[in-house]
């Protein structure tokens, strides 16, 4: 093998690399919350482009041209992988920012529970606001909710996305069944009576 086929190998296997650290990033282009986020994306994958040109030119190339176009390739190697830095980062803080707002939710949630498990262990009566199923699937929830979010926090890609959408269907639950709760539980739905 010669010293160009080597080179243009170890390219294409860094090249493969970064596709799949694009495709990471990508995965989770559903977080970009605005313009600068998809303009992110699509500039890692015009760079990613213009290093699979540069790619072809050097395997089509003759020994006059090897040189020019070998630092042609690296230099978009190098812009390539400087635009994966920057979109892992600017994801990585679109995905911390998302586990904070969820988590902000989550004691939001968690504080009412304990509101109600403290009236619930006050009154004990038939007419207390929840049941005590309803407090054990409620506490259940929320754990749940803590443990997920654990997870999205050291998730990236399609597991970040998998993890993010199974957090968001547990977080529906709960909130659905803490709104049935609370009309329940309040004074007009108590002293309705069916006509």
């Amino acid at each position: 093998m010669t010293e160009r086929d080597a080179y243009i190998q170890k390219l294409e296997a860094e090249q493969r690399e970064a596709t799949a650290r694009f495709r990471e990033i990508e995965a989770q282009a559903d977080l970009a919350d605005n313009e600068e986020a998809l303009d992110t994306l699509t500039g890692v994958r015009e760079f990613n482009d213009d290093v699979n040109r540069e790619l072809q030119a050097l395997r089509r190339s003759d020994e006059q041209d090897w040189d020019r176009l070998k630092d042609g390739a690296e230099k978009a190697r190098r812009r390539l992988h400087e635009r994966l830095d920057r979109a892992d980062t600017h994801f990585g803080q679109l995905r911390e920012g998302y586990r904070r707002q969820r988590e902000a939710e989550l004691k939001e949630l968690g504080a009412q529970l304990d509101g109600w498990i403290a009236s619930h262990q006050q009154s004990r009566a038939e007419d207390s606001l929840l049941t005590r199923e309803e407090l054990d699937f409620l506490t259940r929830g929320m754990k749940n909710a803590r443990e997920m979010l654990q997870n999205l926090r050291h998730s990236r890609g399609h597991v970040w996305k998998t993890a993010r959408d199974q957090y968001e269907a547990n977080w529906r639950e709960l909130v659905e069944r803490s709104r049935r709760i609370r009309a329940e539980g309040s004074p007009e739905a108590q002293g309705a009576s069916p006509s």
